[in-house]
């Protein structure tokens, strides 16, 4: 199942309000997860959110650089811890970034930042929803999340 976020009046049709912006099969995966078990999926989102800044600032730095090589391992770690949790829409812009660099292409720029920051927050708010809904588990048939009533 992927969580979708409701639109905004200025976002363009790429945004992550047009897409699903998580996986909760991917988060629930990892053991603990769906519980929230004794605080872990909180702290790891925390984690992320802080490493997901720091990448961004190493995108933008590398992009300003001109250097091709650190933008590749920085998109590929934002692509990396992302895709781990679910994030799939950032895994994806991420992904993109880290596919330009590797030829050469240096594609991270003011407005991709802004977007991805955007994306970011918008991630963390899906996350956040996940503790205001009831518990999550697995629906034994599909293996698709579903909620207790």
């Amino acid at each position: 199942m992927n969580v979708r976020i409701p639109p905004q009046q200025d976002d363009h049709a790429a945004s992550p309000d047009a897409a699903a912006v998580l996986d909760l099969r991917i988060l629930f995966s990892v053991p603990g997860m769906r519980e929230n078990r004794a605080g872990l999926r909180t702290r790891v989102l925390a984690t992320w959110r802080n490493e997901a800044a720091a990448i961004i600032d190493a995108l933008r730095d590398a992009a300003s650089a001109g250097d091709a090589h650190a933008l590749r391992l920085a998109a590929h770690r934002l692509k990396s811890s992302s895709g781990a949790l679910g994030a799939i829409y950032i895994s994806s812009l991420a992904s993109d970034v880290e596919n330009a660099a590797r030829s050469g292409r240096i594609t991270f720029d003011g407005q991709l930042r802004l977007h991805l920051e955007q994306a970011v927050q918008q991630t963390l708010a899906a996350f956040g929803a996940l503790d205001d809904a009831p518990a999550p588990m697995m629906n034994p048939a599909s293996g698709e999340p579903g909620f207790r009533t």
